[in-house]
């Protein structure tokens, strides 16, 4: 790999990669083995436990990322709007989705936006059933914890510093619920209706009253 150039993105004759120095090439994989395994964990999992994800259920993932979670999601029968505001995550979710085989069940999109002007700009009968926000931390755990593209992800994107604002609209946007995935170490931005707890991270659910 020249590395004059990094990061950037490149196409190779199977889809695109994200190149970049220390890193192998990295790229969306909605078939990996590793998410089909996730999905047959079940609803035990946190993830599924806050989501409630199932056939016609609207789910929007704000900061996609990797569209790991989202894939999940999607696994269970949910539609799922994937927001991502940084252009080069943007096109690699794009380009994972296009390599999806036709046969598959997943419903997925992906919208290059900043998730607050996006759900801002939502008509009422748009808004999502689920709003699921994981907003980028600063890694503070030694490298070997932290996966490689999750470190990876922190060096293109920073840290979301808008995590309170974005969680904020979401509230006033979501039909249902709206879940945050926060460290076990923090406290929440805002009391949660409940919370899943996990070993690192646990996920808060904010219930949103009937409108």
């Amino acid at each position: 790999v020249n590395n004059t150039f990094l990061p950037r993105l490149s196409f190779t004759s199977e889809k695109l990669v994200l190149l970049m120095e220390g890193f192998s090439p990295l790229f969306v994989d909605f078939n990996a083995l590793e998410l089909q395994k996730r999905r047959d964990g079940g609803k035990k999992q946190g993830l599924v436990r806050a989501c409630k994800p199932q056939k016609g259920v609207r789910i929007l993932d704000a900061t996609a990322g990797w569209g790991r979670d989202a894939g999940v999601l999607a696994g269970f029968g949910a539609e799922v709007t994937m927001v991502e505001r940084h252009p080069v995550m943007a096109a690699l979710l794009a380009d994972g989705l296009s390599r999806l085989p036709a046969e598959s069940s997943l419903v997925m999109k992906v919208v290059n936006m900043d998730a607050k002007a996006y759900l801002q700009a939502l008509n009422p009968d748009d808004y999502p059933d689920v709003i699921y926000i994981d907003p980028m931390h600063p890694i503070r755990q030694k490298s070997a914890l932290v996966k490689k593209d999750t470190q990876a992800l922190q060096q293109v994107i920073g840290t979301d510093n808008d995590a309170a604002d974005l969680i904020q609209i979401a509230r006033a946007r979501a039909k249902q619920r709206v879940v945050v995935k926060w460290p076990q170490r923090l406290a929440p931005l805002f009391p949660p209706t409940s919370k899943i707890e996990g070993k690192t991270v646990r996920f808060d659910v904010y219930a949103i009253p009937k409108r």
